[in-house]
C-alpha cells in the first residue's frame, strides 16, 4: 500500500475529513467548538457535517447551520449536512453535506429528488451495514460511496467490497467518486482518514463533487476515481479478510473472557 498514513496529508492542497457527529446527534459528544480545537489541531481546515436527521427538526437545523457559521473561521470551516436512514431499508444510510435548508426525505427516492440543488454532496454511508445493496434510484443519483469508513472499517484498511460497489456504479456513471470518512462522534478518538482537495482556495465540497481530491489514511492514499489496479485491490482484498479475521478472534477470545469472569 502506498503513502504513510494521514501525515502524508500536509503539503499542496486542503485538508479536510467528512462524516462527523456533534453533540446535536444523540450520540455526539462534541460541540462544534470542540470539533474546531480538534480540527485546528491537526491542520484540519474544514469538517464535512453529518448530523442524525432524526434528531433534528426544522427549529433546530436553523439553530445548527447558525452554529456552524458562528464557529466557523478562517482557519476550519464546519459545513453543516445530515445523515438520514428510511424505515424498511435496513443499514441504508445517506449522508447530505452542504445542505442550505432542512429537506426530511421519507425514503431514499425522496432523499435524491429533494437532495438534488440543495445538498452540495451526497454519499452512501458505509455499504457494509446495507449488505453492499443499493436501491437503483439511489445508484443513479448519488455523488459518492464511502469506500473507507473508520469506524466500521477500521482506521488500517479501506473496504474492498465497497470498491467494488463503486467500479459497479461508475460503469453507468462514471463520474461518481469513493469518499473515505471518519464517521466520528468522540474527537478523542481520531481515526485519522482524510480527504485532501487539490486547490487550497477552492470550495471544498465542490472539489469532493468533481473528484479533485485524494483520500488518505493511515496505510495507503488513493483517488477520488478509486482507480486501484486489479492487483493491488486483490491484494488489499487479502489483507482486509487476513485483518478481519484476527478481529473475529480477538472478539471470540474477549466473549471467552467475559464469561468465565
Amino acid at each position: 500500500m502506498s503513502g504513510n498514513g494521514a501525515s502524508a496529508a500536509r503539503g499542496p492542497g486542503r485538508m479536510g475529513v467528512v462524516h462527523v457527529h456533534t453533540s446535536y446527534s444523540r450520540d455526539g459528544l462534541d460541540a462544534p467548538e470542540q470539533l474546531r480545537a480538534f480540527a485546528a489541531e491537526r491542520g484540519i481546515a474544514f469538517i464535512g457535517l453529518t448530523d442524525h436527521a432524526e434528531d433534528l427538526d426544522a427549529n433546530q437545523w436553523d439553530e445548527y447551520v447558525e452554529h456552524c457559521r458562528a464557529t466557523s473561521d478562517a482557519v476550519v470551516q464546519l459545513i453543516p449536512g445530515l445523515e438520514f436512514r428510511f424505515a424498511g431499508h435496513r443499514g441504508l444510510h445517506l449522508l447530505a453535506l452542504g445542505l442550505d435548508r432542512w429537506i426530511a426525505p421519507r425514503t431514499p427516492t425522496e432523499f435524491i429528488t429533494m437532495s438534488r440543488g440543495v445538498a452540495q454532496l451526497t454519499i452512501v454511508a458505509h455499504p457494509i451495514l446495507a449488505g453492499y445493496r443499493i436501491p437503483e434510484d439511489v445508484r443513479a443519483g448519488i455523488d459518492a460511496i464511502e469506500v473507507w469508513n473508520a469506524s466500521y472499517n477500521t482506521r488500517y484498511l479501506p473496504d474492498p467490497r465497497a470498491m467494488r460497489l463503486l467500479r459497479d456504479v461508475q460503469r453507468a456513471r462514471p463520474e461518481v467518486v469513493g469518499v473515505a470518512g471518519l464517521d466520528q462522534h468522540d474527537c478523542s478518538n481520531d481515526r485519522e482518514t482524510r480527504v485532501v482537495v487539490h486547490d487550497a482556495n477552492g470550495d471544498p465540497l465542490t472539489q469532493l463533487r468533481r473528484g479533485a481530491f485524494e483520500n488518505v489514511g493511515r496505510t495507503m492514499r488513493f483517488d477520488a476515481a478509486v482507480s486501484l489496479s486489479r492487483t493491488r485491490l486483490g491484494v488489499l482484498s487479502l489483507a482486509r479478510w487476513a485483518f478481519d479475521g484476527v478481529e473475529r478472534v480477538q472478539d471470540r477470545a474477549a466473549r471467552s473472557l467475559r464469561r468465565s469472569g
